[in-house]
């Protein structure tokens, strides 16, 4: 359903993806005996990774600046997932271009027309964008996790991760 809420998505991703990520963070901090409150940073910092990661790969289904790079974009759309950039399209397009939406949505499948009315309200509403604001927010609370540890080679390599997480292309 294209009306689902921003934070059912969140909670979808957070089950998902977020949850591998700060069990591999945490179990990290576990086998190197890590501090309780270290141990609770890199789990948030996980989470807060996981969740980039996924908003990142949703939106690479639907940046259509990315075929340069060679990754096919549409399969989420073409398997009828609902991902970020869907709910927030539905959120602010008119009640004609809804419809139309929910229509393409409800189909068993969806054609290239129908990705390209999609990809063009997209790139109308400027949703990419506006989800690459939402996961610069979790990139922010990851990064901040970071600060109870020293500056070091390992510290620098989680927050390198953190930012191409968001800028990768495939």
């Amino acid at each position: 359903d294209i009306d689902m809420l921003e934070e059912t998505y969140l909670k979808i991703i957070s089950t998902k993806t977020a949850v591998l990520f700060s069990a591999s963070t945490k179990v990290g901090a576990i086998l190197a005996n890590k501090k309780n409150n270290e141990k609770d940073a890199l789990e948030f910092y996980g989470k807060n990774l996981g969740l980039t990661f996924q908003i990142a790969d949703d939106i690479l289904d639907y940046n259509s600046e990315l075929k340069l790079f060679g990754k096919k974009i549409g399969n989420d759309f073409y398997e009828g997932k609902i991902t970020l950039p869907v709910i927030l399209l539905s959120q602010q397009i008119n009640n004609i271009e809804k419809q139309s939406l929910k229509d393409i949505f409800k189909k068993n499948k969806r054609s290239e027309n129908d990705l390209k009315f999609t990809l063009d309200l997209i790139l109308k509403y400027k949703i990419i964008e506006q989800c690459y604001r939402k996961a610069e927010h979790f990139i922010n609370l990851a990064s901040s996790s970071l600060s109870i540890f020293p500056d070091s080679k390992e510290k620098r390599i989680l927050e390198n991760l953190t930012t191409f997480s968001l800028e990768r292309s495939f």
